[in-house]
């Protein structure tokens, strides 16, 4: 019982998973190719994006029960993976923060 309760590797694999979404989404690159686009239009995307991570997360909560130890295991997974992306260390803890609270 205490191993499966400790057993975070599908938490580890969506968190990185959600990273590499946000990633693509709104990557430098990404943001060069909208660049001509109005400001709305980038505002809307990067909102789709953040709808989407909270559409799948819901999705994961239902197939996977987490608890505390999880909970930190993604979350930890999520901010790592934006900290190896490049992204810095303030918009990484919010957007972990943000991830977070909406596991609850």
């Amino acid at each position: 019982m205490l191993i499966k309760w400790l057993d975070a590797s599908k938490a580890k694999e969506f968190g990185i998973e959600m990273a590499e979404i946000l990633d693509q989404r709104s990557s430098i690159e990404a943001q060069i190719k909208y660049q001509g686009k109005s400001i709305k239009k980038n505002e809307k995307r990067h909102e789709a994006t953040f709808l989407l991570i909270e559409k799948r997360l819901a999705k994961f909560k239902e197939a996977n029960k987490l608890n505390i130890y999880t909970k930190a295991q993604l979350g930890s997974a999520f901010k790592y993976a934006l900290l190896d992306k490049g992204y810095d260390q303030e918009f990484s803890e919010k957007t972990t923060t943000w991830l977070l609270l909406k596991c609850k």
